[in-house]
């Protein structure tokens, strides 16, 4: 009841409240994934019963990175062809002149390519489509030979005891 009467004070009716922001989390990470499922009960496991369960699953997010880096490549294959046929020029012209011409240059030949390939395709922005190309370009570089997904456990796997061949 006191709560209530301090709030019906005719000061507290008088007084512009400032609208306070209110921060919540960020739900752009959040997604429906399954997650691994270590029971956690009474029985126990053995050392090599949870090994294998954690490379089983190591197994799993590098299968999906891999595939997720496949189906990013094909994209930026399917858009430079793309591309190409909208420059009417064949794979090595454009990647000659790509490399000659200024930021503006690029904009503009970007911009171009999304109004009229947006019509027929799902439109991305010109910034992405012109980072896919760029990274097409440069895809024909080999990779360092630790880029590959398990890097990103090589201090795990280092930890388990694991080699550190695949």
């Amino acid at each position: 009841m006191a709560l209530r009467f301090s709030l019906l004070l005719p000061s507290n009716l008088c007084q512009h409240r400032k609208p306070q922001s209110l921060s919540f989390p960020t739900t752009t990470f959040i997604t429906n994934r399954a997650r691994a499922q270590i029971p956690c009960t009474k029985d126990s496991f053995s050392d090599s019963d949870l090994a294998a369960n954690l490379a089983t699953e190591v197994a799993k997010k590098n299968t999906q990175l891999a595939q997720r880096e496949e189906a990013m490549k094909k994209s930026r294959e399917l858009l430079f062809t793309e591309f190409c046929h909208y420059l009417d020029l064949e794979k090595e012209e454009v990647n000659c002149k790509w490399s000659k011409l200024d930021q503006e240059e690029k904009w503009v030949i970007v911009k171009g390519f999304v109004s009229e390939w947006g019509v027929n395709f799902h439109p991305l922005s010109a910034r992405s489509i012109k980072e896919m190309i760029e990274e097409y370009l440069h895809e024909e570089k080999p990779p360092p030979p630790n880029s590959s997904s398990s890097v990103l456990f090589r201090g795990l796997r280092r930890m388990m005891g694991f080699s550190q061949d695949k």
